[in-house]
């Protein structure tokens, strides 16, 4: 059964959200049901799936909900799942699940929800569509207590429920427009005439109490999120993109944790880092901060997209469309720098929230979107690292071949689950055959110099090197003699012997180069980034000491 673009953006169009993204899904059958519950008739089902995931993970993967009806954006906090049901009639229905008593209830039947819901501990946030005295509905803020079941209207405004994109490499449109953490929930909205960051104690409802400001630009703050005292926003500045903030509740201070506007989106933060998908070259990629450090480093750098990030300590989860346009899950755990696949291409899977080592998120593998589950302690030790090689050639359009099997044409994409050696080899007309063997130990980027064929010289008469660029951090932008080549680590084969310049860069980072000189076939350069100063102003635009 194929599921197009038609029904993900009836999905996304709920929370006005345009998603410009394709989901193919072959539908597979879940596994035995184990136990589940009823809600409103509806039926709620725990239930283990054998078929996603252990060929790559090893993971136990739970079937949460089974409905003819789309279950989507996934919400987890300890031990309670919170999502959306899509009724068909316009409206939403919010479910809440407890994983420990395997017992779940609606918070609300049918209204009109406007954003994705947030949950943390015991506070779920949403914005709705609510009508004043007179009649006049407009969109407002509301938190349900799960603890004493009752429902409150935060704001008295017109909250202005979306990020207005007006970036050129439009992918999606923001969906966050307010995030919770303990008792604190922060927003945007435009009551005074632009997107502002307002901040407010949910403890103190009831109580004479304010809401917060938290920035006054000129221009556009949106998407906050929060995580303790730390609340993070994008700046948007037009068409260049945005700019991600720092602000500290109990202190005041504000920081610019990117220096330049750059097309970010879905920045979340967690304890000491933030992550964020952020545009390069030609896709979306992950990005993570760490706020103790100020090292910036690239978590992907792979073909095609890897959108709506989303973190808990150390772990990093998101949609991801490199193997093609079925959505997967991957996770990323910053402690041990290793990746995991979740989920397998054949499920169509997005929208995943973390919490600890519990993932959750939507997944099309029985003909609609339900939830699953998953734990990350689940994984085998044993499970091998997924490594990739971007292989290109220069020029482009070069027939790849690895272990003797066809791998399309430059640039492509090759991947192994255990390291080791790959012989590849590259064709292409009017140039001489290309044939080495690649030692895979880590994920890299690989490009080769094609040499041109020139008749009556014999092959191999040229003395040619290799030259592989490290860096720290990774993810910087090499240049060899002026040529850009990709980021680090790269591996620059078959230049023509001869002295090169080579030159390092990173947004938020000083420039670094070295000339190397041949001292064999294979040469290696390591470059150390020193982070850039930053004299702390910004035109007084925004409220906050600033450091």
């Amino acid at each position: 059964m194929n599921i197009g673009v038609t029904k993900i953006c009836r999905i996304a169009g709920s929370f006005l959200l345009i998603a410009m993204i394709s989901v193919i899904v072959q539908g597979t059958q879940p596994g035995e049901t184990g136990y589940g519950s009823q809600i409103d008739g509806r039926s709620l089902a725990l239930r283990v799936d054998p078929g996603t995931g252990e060929s790559i993970s090893n993971l136990q993967v739970v079937q949460v909900t089974n409905s003819t009806l789309d279950q989507f954006q996934p919400r987890i906090s300890g031990n309670r799942i919170l999502w959306v049901e899509d009724e068909l009639d316009g409206t939403m229905s919010l479910y809440l699940y407890d994983i420990t008593n395997r017992s779940g209830e609606i918070i609300l039947d049918r209204f009109s929800c406007l954003t994705v819901p947030e949950m943390s501990g015991n506070w779920i946030g949403w914005v709705e569509n609510r009508s004043d005295s007179s009649g006049n509905y407009f969109p407002c803020i509301c938190v349900y207590d799960i603890l004493n079941g009752t429902t409150t209207q935060v704001t008295r405004y017109p909250a202005m429920p979306m990020q207005t994109s007006r970036s050129k490499y439009l992918t999606l449109e923001q969906t966050s427009t307010l995030d919770i953490s303990g008792d604190m929930i922060v927003w945007h909205d435009n009551r005074r005439g632009n997107m502002d960051i307002y901040c407010y104690n949910l403890s103190s409802m009831g109580k004479p109490s304010a809401d917060r400001l938290l920035s006054s630009s000129p221009a556009d703050e949106t998407c906050p999120s929060i995580s303790g005292d730390r609340v993070i926003w994008a700046e948007q500045y037009d068409m260049e993109g945005y700019i991600i903030y720092l602000y500290n509740l109990t202190s005041g201070d504000l920081k610019r944790v990117t220096e330049r506007p750059a097309m970010r989106r879905n920045q979340v933060i967690s304890g000491d880092h933030i992550v964020w998908s952020q545009w390069r070259d030609t896709d979306y990629d992950i990005c993570c901060y760490d706020i103790v450090s100020g090292n910036t480093t690239w978590i992907t750098d792979e073909p095609r997209h890897q959108l709506w990030p989303e973190i808990s300590g150390d772990v990093i989860a998101w949609s991801d469309y490199r193997r093609g346009l079925d959505g997967e899950i991957y996770a990323y755990d910053l402690s041990t720098q290793t990746e995991t696949l979740v989920t397998n291409a054949s499920t169509g899977s997005i929208w995943a929230d973390v919490d600890s080592n519990n993932i959750v998120w939507s997944d099309n593998r029985t003909g609609n979107f339900d939830i699953y589950l998953c734990s990350l302690e689940n994984r085998s030790d044993a499970v091998s690292q997924m490594y990739t090689v971007h292989l290109d050639s220069v020029p482009e359009g070069a027939d790849v071949y690895a272990n003797n099997e066809s791998w399309g044409r430059t640039p492509t994409t090759l991947y192994f689950d255990r390291p080791g050696s790959c012989p590849i080899e590259l064709v292409k007309k009017g140039f001489r055959p290309y044939l080495t063997t690649l030692n895979v130990s880590t994920s890299m980027t690989y490009v080769v110099n094609l040499e041109q064929e020139v008749p009556g010289r014999p092959a191999g008469i040229d003395i040619l090197i290799d030259v592989t660029i490290d860096s720290v951090p990774r993810g910087a932008n090499v240049s060899i003699g002026d040529v850009p080549y990709g980021t680090t680590l790269i591996t620059v084969a078959d230049l023509p012997a001869s002295e090169y310049q080579v030159e390092v860069s990173l947004e938020g980072y000083q420039s670094n180069n070295t000339t190397v000189r041949p001292s064999g076939s294979i040469n290696e350069v390591n470059l150390t980034l020193i982070p850039e100063e930053t004299n702390g102003t910004n035109g007084g635009l925004l409220t906050g000491n600033r450091v």
